[in-house]
């Protein structure tokens, strides 16, 4: 009876042995035969460890440049448990460099990793992920730089809309840099820091999300059920829904109220975002929609999106852009 035990244990360790074999090659094998058909990306090696139990794969110095987009770093790993492979562990180097249509960034953080899962069986369909940043700090040329103390981002296919996926957003202790803080606050009239972001929405694909590298899907909709800054005594919160035409053109209604709208109007008025001729009919505009809401200091703005034109009221703001 051992010695039947003793066997089965070592054709169940060689038969395991064997499946992890196969897979880490069949791993480096895909990885290594994207890389050489994808002429954006680049890496200097890639190599699969972990056994028995993960399927590590680490690239070193992955790069990825395109017109509108780079990306290097000195490495990525990816982590994987051997027996549930569909669900993936991504870990970044504290320091990567980014260029973004032209402008180079530099991005360090304390702690970067993301989460992945796809579907079990069939096309590799994203089901669910997450991205979580500490201490994140963005350079530009200039030298000055946007920090946060904390980006969630998570996201879930909802059941009974293979399309559409819950999207929510987390930052907090966002820091702008100084010309970015002057051109979005000149009048000076909130703190260098706004506590927190977030958004709870819905948004909805014209095609399931491949992360296999087939077709991209585009953006159709998005549901916003609440979207939530707070900056200084400035309250910003916003409700509503959007869609997108076989074109790209956005069209649909969102509530924007915000509290302490004077504050804001006086960083607009800073900014010269109308002519000084026409700032007492802004002001007496905002000033009757606040007085609607009940409370001077509250004012709801309804937001009208019609075929690429955003609109408040009957007064147009301008253009959105193509989706």
């Amino acid at each position: 009876m051992l010695r039947g035990l003793l066997i089965g244990i070592i054709v169940a360790f060689l038969a395991w042995g064997g499946y992890w074999a196969f897979g880490s090659r069949a791993l480096e094998r895909t990885v290594g035969d994207w890389i050489a058909a994808t002429p954006e990306a680049s890496a200097e090696n890639v190599r699969v460890r972990g056994f028995p139990n993960r399927f590590d794969l680490t690239l070193t110095r992955p790069a990825y440049e395109s017109p509108a987009l780079g990306w290097t770093a000195p490495f990525a790993q990816v982590f994987a448990l051997s027996y549930k492979p569909h669900h993936m562990i991504a870990v970044f180097p504290h320091d990567q460099s980014l260029r973004l249509n032209g402008t180079d960034w530099a991005i360090s953080s304390s702690d970067m990793r993301a989460s992945l899962v796809t579907q079990v069986s069939g096309q590799p369909e994203l089901d669910r992920a997450t991205l979580v940043i500490e201490a994140l700090r963005a350079r530009g040329i200039t030298g000055e730089a946007l920090q946060a103390d904390t980006v969630r981002i998570a996201s879930r296919k909802l059941d009974d809309d293979p399309l559409a996926h819950e999207l929510g957003i987390e930052v907090l202790g966002l820091r702008l840099p100084p010309e970015a803080l002057a051109l979005a606050d000149p009048a000076g009239a909130l703190p260098a820091e706004v506590a927190r972001l977030h958004l709870d929405a819905v948004i909805r694909f014209d095609r399931p999300l491949d992360v296999g590298g087939g077709p991209s899907a585009r953006v159709r909709g998005l549901e916003v059920r609440a979207g939530r800054a707070e900056w200084g005594a400035v309250t910003v919160h916003a409700e509503g829904a959007l869609r997108a035409d076989a074109a790209g053109l956005i069209s649909g209604e969102m509530a924007v109220t915000v509290t302490e709208w004077e504050r804001l109007m006086e960083g607009a008025r800073a900014a010269g975002v109308w002519d000084a001729g026409a700032d007492p009919l802004i002001t007496g505009l905002l000033s009757g929609l606040a007085r609607e809401d009940g409370d001077a200091a509250t004012i709801t703005l309804p937001l009208t999106a019609d075929r690429g034109t955003l609109y408040l009221g009957p007064f147009p703001l301008g253009a959105l852009p193509t989706l």
